[in-house]
């Protein structure tokens, strides 16, 4: 059965990905606050860092500059940024260590979650972001990459250094 290629990504499948998205971005700043305020804003602040980064670095050379993405931010690209190259896009290489930024999205709140449930005492809310940040790994990602985003993605087809790098991976 072949997959449909989005040009534009239907709507709800762009909100339904950005909210699982946004969660795992919450759960990490509810954590991150608990610990200090300090900590809090300076993971917020390191979540504005990545998503510019992400603009500047992908999407302005992405054929989904303009458009609806599985994630919405070729339109929102467009709106801040320049295009880019598209030939840029696929010159990218993907490794492990270039991986390092976002999963610290995930592993900071999770192991400052776990420090706070050993030391401040129980704590319900902790414990589900702590949570909802693990299986956003194991759970959302596979189900938002590998049903929702990847298999309908035009740039995939064209050229996309994440699918060379896990395609590359998982041989």
């Amino acid at each position: 059965m072949e997959k449909t290629l989005y040009n534009n990504y239907p709507w709800g499948m762009v909100i339904i990905v950005n909210v699982l998205m946004l969660l795992v971005y919450v759960a990490g700043a509810y954590i991150l606050f608990l610990l200090s305020w300090i900590t809090g804003v300076l993971y917020l602040a390191y979540l504005v860092f990545l998503e510019l980064n992400l603009y500047r670095e992908g999407c302005v050379y992405c054929c989904y500059y303009g458009k609806r993405c599985a994630f919405g931010k070729g339109a929102i690209a467009s709106v801040f940024f320049k295009k880019g190259d598209p030939k840029k896009f696929g010159e990218r290489e993907m490794s492990w260590k270039g991986m390092v930024p976002q999963l610290l999205v995930v592993l900071v709140p999770v192991v400052v979650g776990i420090v706070l449930l050993v030391t401040a005492g129980w704590n319900i809310w902790i414990l589900i972001a702590v949570i909802y940040s693990v299986l956003s790994w194991f759970v959302i990602n596979p189900i938002v990459y590998g049903k929702i985003a990847c298999p309908h993605c035009k740039q995939g087809s064209i050229c996309c250094p994440a699918m060379k790098f896990f395609a590359k991976k998982g041989k």
